[in-house]
């Protein structure tokens, strides 16, 4: 399996029929091998090897689960996961998502009717937890003096 993420790599046929469809804003689209490999690249100080390796680790896991179709949220939640089983504790912290889960954000809408309030609360909510990351990805994702 390869999953460096050139067109010829991604586009291995022999996992495709294994992998569930991502759901997106846009609709269905097929798993392709590299997003992942990528990303981690692109958001994370992991070396190649070891974003080879989680990527690795990650198809593995989404192959095995049997899933019929998954999310790029859950996704990156499987990466994360596989980031601390390997110790990778800064690089879990780079790759996290910064957001409200789904019953927080419809407690939100329901609670408020004024949609500048919703905006606001949320906004408040993400850039808190946003420095609540940043501050631990300085520490190096140790969380002493927090």
């Amino acid at each position: 399996m390869s999953v460096k993420g050139n067109k010829t790599e991604d586009s291995y046929v022999d996992f495709k029929k294994f992998l569930p469809l991502v759901q997106t804003r846009n609709g269905t689209c097929i798993f392709h091998l590299g997003f992942i490999y990528r990303s981690l690249l692109r958001e994370t100080s992991l070396s190649k090897g070891d974003a080879h390796r989680i990527t690795e680790e990650v198809i593995r896991f989404l192959i095995s689960a049997n899933l019929k179709l998954i999310t790029a949220p859950l996704i990156r939640e499987v990466v994360n996961v596989h980031l601390l089983k390997n110790g990778f504790e800064k690089e879990r912290l780079q790759y996290t998502r910064i957001g409200l889960p789904f019953y927080d954000l419809n407690q939100t809408f329901t609670k408020l009717d004024d949609s500048e309030n919703v905006v606001s609360k949320i906004m408040n909510w993400v850039v808190e937890e946003y420095y609540a990351v940043d501050k631990l990805i300085d520490k190096g994702g140790q969380g002493e003096d927090i």
